[in-house]
């Protein structure tokens, strides 16, 4: 009896797999497309964009693109992708927004690279400064994405005057001003983590493994994302460096500025999705509550990639 009843338990293991198998290989296929198609979904970026690269104090260069220039009277919109993403993140406000446009690539990312101080959270700050400064940009609307938003919240409490210069607003999109693990899971979590990646860095991988970047890609978005934004997302995330992930983690996960935020005088405005499971709508809630005067935006079934998901709603915003 007993080795029968293994034999049913073994063969309802193997159907449970061969069924997740099937329904990953399904979802897979239904979310992989062309560059065609992305280029039809307006999410390749334009043609006539100018490029920048910055060389940075540490000795480090920086990546920035730039469409649009003067004549034109809306302020300059600065760009500034989160953590494993890219300029290609922007592609539809690129593409969308009238004015001078600058998407900044972040180091570690792209054709990023980082210098002798490598990923601290104040070095990622220092280089968004120096580009500003090294494109003359003035005036502007800082945008800040994920990390991105955690970058220009930093240069908001520890640099003000120098933010202030070259920026006259903020909007910080799907972003958090503090950690959204407890300490001990955070430090598992960059331990743990720390090990895959270096492997995979070795071998000369993504950091995620081929068959789960485009799970965790589908976890960024909110209800019915498209086809081609789950595969511009993928490419993001298996370009990303393991190494410079493996750099960037801990710093991401110690990210704690909630106490501070009292001190932001320059006008903010948050947008975040109902259905972030990343930086939840909490967090920006938060950033709101405690920045004096910010407003807030929520945007219903989008998920943390805003900038994707409800393109058009953001552009109008930054209109």
């Amino acid at each position: 009896m007993s080795l029968r009843r293994g034999a049913v338990a073994g063969a309802g293991v193997a159907a449970g797999l061969g069924l997740a198998y099937a329904v990953q290989r399904t979802a897979t296929l239904r979310w992989q497309v062309g560059a065609d198609e992305l280029a039809a979904a307006g999410r390749t970026l334009p043609g006539d964009l100018r490029h920048h690269f910055v060389a940075v104090s540490d000795g480090g260069r920086i990546h920035a693109v730039e469409r649009g220039g003067a004549g034109i009277e809306a302020p300059t919109v600065v760009l500034v992708h989160g953590i494993c993403l890219g300029i290609a993140t922007w592609a539809p406000q690129l593409r969308g927004l009238g004015g001078r446009v600058v998407a900044v690539s972040q180091r570690g990312h792209g054709q990023s690279q980082a210098g002798a101080d490598g990923y601290r959270f104040d070095r990622l700050g220092t280089d968004l400064l120096e580009v500003l400064d090294a494109l003359d940009v003035r005036d502007a609307v800082l945008v800040g994405h994920s990390m991105g938003g955690m970058i220009a919240q930093l240069l908001a409490v520890t640099r003000p005057e120098e933010l202030a210069g070259r920026v006259r607003r903020l909007v910080l999109v799907a972003t958090t001003p503090g950690p959204l693990l407890t300490a001990p899971f955070s430090a598992f979590i960059t331990a743990g983590t720390g090990r895959v990646l270096a492997a995979a860095e070795r071998r000369g991988r993504g950091p995620f493994p081929s068959s789960l970047s485009i799970w965790a890609a589908r976890t960024a978005f909110g209800a019915r994302p498209s086809p081609a934004d789950i595969q511009l997302l993928c490419w993001m995330l298996d370009a990303m460096s393991p190494a410079a992930l493996a750099e960037l983690l801990p710093h991401l996960l110690a990210f704690d500025v909630r106490e501070r935020l009292g001190s932001v005088s320059l006008p903010t405005h948050a947008v975040v999705g109902t259905r972030d499971v990343l930086t939840p709508a909490r967090t920006s809630r938060a950033i709101a509550a405690r920045i004096p005067g910010a407003r807030l935006t929520t945007l219903p079934g989008s998920g943390h990639m805003v900038m994707l998901e409800r393109a058009e709603a953001l552009c109008d915003l930054l209109r």
